[in-house]
C-alpha cells in the first residue's frame, strides 16, 4: 500500500498536467494569428492596418471609439496684408511686403528673385515683428515658420497691389 500511494500521486499530477496542457492549446488550436500587410485608407487620408486576434482593420482616425488624432505638428496657413491667420498656436500677420524681386511670368530671367515680407509673428513665447524672405525659415524657440508660396505671380509691366498678395506660411513645431 505504502508504494501505491506515491504512485498514485504522480498519476494524478501526470493527468492534471495533461488537462492544463490540453485547456491552454484549445484555446488557440491554429496558434498566433499572422495578419497581412493590407492597409486600409481613411477619409481623412491616413492609413490604418490590421489587428487583434481577428485582424480586422483598427479605426480610422474620428471613428467612434477611436484613439484621438495627434496634433499635427507642420501645417500651411494663407494670409494677406493687415489679415492675420493661426495654426499650432501660432498667428501670422503680414503688415507690408518690402520687395518683390520674383521673375514675372511672361519674362526669362538669370534669377528667380524673391519677396520680403515684414509680418507680425505672434506664439506662446510672446510678439515680434519679422522680415519674412521667401523659402527662408525663420525659427523661434518652438517653432519653424518659413514664407513658402506668394500671390499671384508678377507679369511684366503690371503692379500688384498690396491687397492683391496672398501668402502661404509653413508653420512648423520643432
Amino acid at each position: 500500500m505504502r508504494t501505491l500511494f506515491p504512485l498514485l500521486i504522480v498519476i494524478i499530477l501526470i493527468a492534471a498536467g495533461a488537462f492544463a496542457y490540453q485547456l491552454y492549446t484549445s484555446a488557440d488550436p491554429e496558434g498566433p494569428t499572422a495578419c497581412t500587410m493590407e492597409a486600409k485608407l481613411c477619409p481623412d487620408g491616413s492609413y490604418v492596418g490590421r489587428v487583434g486576434p481577428r485582424c480586422e482593420f483598427a479605426p480610422c482616425p474620428g471613428d467612434i471609439g477611436s484613439v484621438p488624432t495627434p496634433t499635427p505638428s507642420k501645417t500651411t496657413i494663407e494670409t494677406r496684408i493687415d489679415q492675420g491667420a493661426s495654426a499650432l498656436s501660432v498667428k501670422v500677420v503680414p503688415l507690408e511686403v518690402l520687395q518683390d524681386s520674383r521673375c514675372p511670368e511672361d519674362a526669362q530671367c538669370i534669377w528667380a528673385g524673391t519677396v520680403q515680407v515684414r509680418a507680425l509673428l505672434s506664439s506662446g513665447l510672446g510678439e515680434a515683428e519679422q522680415i519674412f524672405e521667401l523659402r527662408t525659415p525663420i525659427t523661434t524657440e518652438a517653432e519653424v515658420v518659413t514664407l513658402v508660396e506668394v500671390f499671384p505671380a508678377p507679369y511684366a509691366g503690371r503692379a500688384i497691389l498690396p491687397s492683391d498678395y496672398r501668402f502661404m506660411f509653413e508653420v512648423a513645431k520643432r
